[in-house]
């Protein structure tokens, strides 16, 4: 792998890292938190499948090489036309590296899991996804969440990935995301201006894209406590166990007014098939205030597929997505329910 040049920024408080933020915003600067998903972002494209081959150019008159920044540009090659080599591919604004990372590392008021006095749980964004899968408190009342940290990426990669990280890339399959809309979390960001707090379902805004602003950094996630009668669960469906995006994810979390009455509330959250993690809304409309069976779970999980907005790629065509969007919410709402009754 080969990765541009850029400065490390090392600051000492929260305060002092949003200024640096805000600071090199117009010169190209990123966060360094783990960084498991940011040096593959920065990688240059150096594989043969993501450039074309030259052809014939000053440095290799004969051509039939796979394109290097050796390729000296030629007013009369097309090759060197935006987009055609491997140069022009460095020098494409869309793929402009980082002049400058700023790295949160000192930062250790981001780290750790905490139970707060009004039960709330919080958990800093600088907390790495093993010290998440590995809490018997997150376990016990956040389950789903130890669920989609248990299936991200690698031993290795969680012990260097964070929460926040894997929450603030803001893709649609993120393991950690998706379970954190379905607990209702709620995410903490700091910035120049001061402090304020989004809903994890308003975070994402499409494929890597956010509510955060160019000077903020997520801070912090807080999950509300968990009620009487309630249990979670996370499935990642993918085509291998390990180092793998999801195909489909799906997180519920769900309460009853008493272990064997009525639901009192619902929610599901569905990954990989839409642009953002989905809250499935129209769960809630079928089983709130009623007292689930199979047959109203099964309705439960044809109502999910209607909020999904699943596309056709490589790891899955569409039609597959949704019918495993289905089987795995009636799964899961059945796994959950159980587990509420036998408590």
């Amino acid at each position: 792998m080969i990765l541009p040049r850029f400065d490390v920024l090392v600051p000492q408080t929260v305060p002092e890292a949003c200024a640096m933020l805000a600071k090199h915003a117009d010169e190209g600067v990123r966060i360094l938190a783990g960084g498991t998903d940011l040096l593959v972002d920065l990688r240059r494209p150096i594989v043969a499948q993501h450039v074309p081959r030259c052809d014939g150019c000053p440095t290799h008159p004969e051509g039939k090489v796979v394109s290097t920044i050796e390729c000296l540009p030629s007013d009369s090659d097309p090759l060197m036309a935006p987009g055609g080599s491997l140069r022009a591919a460095l020098e494409d604004p869309r793929h402009a590296s980082p002049a400058y990372l700023v790295s949160l590392h000192k930062l250790k008021e981001l780290k750790g899991i905490e139970r707060l006095a009004d039960g709330k749980l919080r958990v800093g964004a600088l907390t790495t996804i093993t010290e998440i899968e590995r809490s018997p408190e997150v376990r016990q009342n956040w389950t789903a969440l130890a669920d989609g940290a248990a299936d991200l990426g690698s031993p290795l990669v969680r012990n260097r990935g964070t929460l926040g990280g894997n929450i603030a890339n803001a893709r649609p399959a993120a393991d950690t995301a998706v379970p954190t809309i379905a607990l209702d979390g709620e995410l903490t960001l700091h910035g120049t201006s001061g402090t304020r707090t989004v809903a994890a379902k308003d975070f994402p805004r499409g494929p890597g894209l956010s509510v955060i602003k160019p000077d903020e950094i997520l801070t912090s996630v807080h999950f509300p406590s968990p009620l009487p009668h309630s249990d979670s669960a996370y499935y990642k469906l993918a085509n291998r166990k390990a180092l793998e995006i999801s195909t489909v994810g799906v997180a519920v979390w769900l309460a009853l007014e008493e272990s064997n009455g009525p639901v009192k509330d619902v929610r599901v959250a569905l990954g990989a098939v839409g642009p953002t993690p989905i809250l499935a809304e129209s769960v809630r409309e079928v089983l709130e205030g009623k007292v689930p069976d199979e047959k109203m779970i099964k309705q439960a999980a044809k109502a999910a597929v209607g909020d999904a907005r699943p596309i056709d790629d490589h790891r899955g065509a569409a039609w597959y997505r949704v019918q495993m969007v289905e089987l795995l919410t009636a799964r899961l709402l059945t796994t959950v329910l159980e587990r509420i009754r036998g408590k």
